[in-house]
């Protein structure tokens, strides 16, 4: 109790406010204070658009983090997944009804408003339907709020970066920075009114949605006061968000910030000192970091981290591994939260240089096993010669199995080998007074040399589009059998190549494939020296594995 009395008292003030918030529960310290949010996300393409893949999911994980770390409470946060315009005209309604309410009563009102999705001209696309901008804007400003902040994702779909939306000009973005700036209002736009936003696979997000939420977790946090305000978390979504885009095939893209907030001051968006883990770089780590969830393997939070100033990150208690690369080295860090990272007691590697695809992590090496169907469509001196000797086929279709090794050589170029081997139907001559009758079976064994090109489809995730040229050499061998059960033998070389095309779709290492087309291979003789062209069309289902 002795050092009570020589505490001054600013210092005893800060400590009784600080000890208020955390207990109070983060932004509900005031109780005259009210905060909504409305998150709303549509994978849904209008006309001529492509589904996005993550724009949902994105607006859970909004949720979520307003619940862990903005000071929200489950009722307090409507998610909206998929709806129709009527039904976000419902929502919104609601919303009014309940601010009204708040305003009556004497408390002042926050309102928090997120759209990930497509956009069109002056529309918000909700599948089919579009929302107009401009009711939209009339909408969430009949909302009595004292404050209302918006955060607008429009992106489009690609084979790399998705991109959606028919124009760049006319992307939501640009829509929302003309239109709902005022008094009271704070807007973040994905992108500028002259680009286009973009998903990412890796990411498993867009790419301005992932970075403003690790912003919001503290990483944007650059006070270090604790709290993520809308300014900090537009800087650090700007920046992060202009790297990681920077690489891309659309290119940089460029977060917006308009906001009238006189009289507001900072606006707290988050407070990731209230999390009850923490992860923290400390001032020496520098270069790209990665959290990545050991148990689960998911990305937590993804940061260029900047040497002088520690970074924490709010995450929840766990096993994590962070990874920092730093020049042509990796450390990977293996810690508990909360908890430090600690450079001296991580693991160095070399890096690995793999090309990314669509975010996704291409296997420079793919190996394959396949079945093949092929219908024996070649009629020539050989079989005419089999028929006037009484040799009838049992059939016009073979059947076999490959072996392909693939290695990318060049984008969407795929070079490597494969060895087939194909039975051949059986020709049968039923000698006329004789129980048994003569056969000939016959098989081909190939070893190509192909050439494969592969691109993907846009506005698919995984989805490509294949053709192959192969070229190489045949080993055929014949059968004959007689009638007193006696076999003939003999062996062939001659030339295999085909051309074929289909289609592949990756499935993290493993990839199914699906290939149409046509084979020949040549070299099998008679005694009398007709040769004999074996193939046709034929059909091939492969299953690959990558490495």
């Amino acid at each position: 109790m002795r050092g009570w009395g020589v505490i001054p008292a600013h210092v005893m003030l800060r400590a009784l406010l600080i000890l208020s918030c955390l207990l109070g529960g983060i932004a509900h310290a005031d109780d005259k204070v009210a905060t909504y949010a409305i998150v709303v996300g549509s994978n849904a393409g209008g006309p001529g658009q492509a589904d996005l893949h993550y724009a949902e999911d994105d607006a859970r994980r909004v949720a979520t983090v307003l619940t862990d770390l903005g000071g929200y409470t489950g009722d307090q946060i409507d998610v909206i997944v998929h709806p129709t315009p009527d039904l976000l005209r419902e929502h919104l309604a609601k919303l009014a009804d309940r601010v009204q309410a708040d305003v009556t009563a004497g408390r002042q009102v926050r309102v928090f408003f997120y759209y990930s999705g497509h956009a069109r001209a002056q529309a918000i696309d909700l599948g089919s339907s579009e929302l107009p901008l401009d009711e939209l804007r009339a909408r969430l400003f009949k909302i009595p709020a004292g404050l209302t902040v918006v955060v607008l994702d429009a992106c489009q779909s690609g084979a790399f970066s998705r991109i959606k939306g028919a124009a760049p000009a006319a992307d939501f973005s640009y829509s929302s920075r003309q239109h709902l700036d005022a008094t009271g209002v704070a807007v973040l736009a994905s992108s500028t009114g002259s680009e286009l936003s973009q998903e990412s696979e890796q990411l498993k997000s867009s790419y301005f949605t992932y970075h403003f939420l690790v912003g919001l977790r503290g990483a944007g946090d650059s006070n270090n006061d604790g709290e993520v305000s809308v300014d900090e978390a537009y800087r650090y979504a700007y920046h992060q968000t202009l790297l990681a885009t920077a690489e891309t095939a659309v290119g940089g893209q460029h977060v917006t910030f308009e906001a009238d907030l006189k009289g507001h001051g900072e606006v707290p968006l988050s407070y990731p000192r209230a999390a009850t883990a923490q992860i923290v770089l400390p001032a020496r780590v520098e270069g790209k970091t990665l959290v990545e969830d050991r148990k689960s393997h998911t990305v937590v939070a993804e940061t260029y981290k900047a040497k002088g100033a520690p970074v924490r990150i709010a995450v929840a208690p766990g096993e994590y591994d962070v990874l920092v690369r730093h020049g042509t080295t990796l450390s990977r860090c293996q810690m508990t939260a909360p908890g430090e990272v600690d450079l001296d007691h991580c693991h160095d590697e070399a890096i690995v240089e793999q090309r990314t695809k669509g975010g996704e992590l291409l296997h420079p090496l793919q190996l394959s096993i396949g079945l093949v169907v092929r219908g024996e469509q070649f009629n020539d001196d050989y079989t005419r010669n089999l028929k006037n000797f009484g040799y009838l086929a049992d059939g016009t279709v073979s059947g076999g199995f490959e072996l392909e090794a693939l290695r990318e050589v060049f984008p969407t170029v795929w070079g490597g080998f494969r060895l087939g081997y194909t039975t051949l139907p059986r020709w049968r001559h039923d000698v006329i007074g004789s129980v048994a009758s003569q056969s000939l079976d016959w098989n081909t064994t190939t070893l190509d040399a192909v050439l494969q090109l592969r691109r993907s489809i846009p506005g698919f995730r995984r989805l490509s589009v294949i053709s192959k040229l192969d070229v190489g050499v045949a080993l055929s061998r014949t059968d004959v059998t007689s009638t007193d059960n006696m076999h003939y033998s003999d062996s062939y070389f001659g030339f295999s190549g085909g051309l074929l095309a289909g289609a592949h779709e990756q499935l993290g290492n493993i990839a199914i494939e699906l290939t149409g087309g046509v084979d020949v291979s040549t070299g099998i003789k008679d005694l009398i020296g007709n040769s004999h062209t074996a193939g046709g069309a034929r059909v091939g289902l492969g299953l690959t594995y990558g490495f």
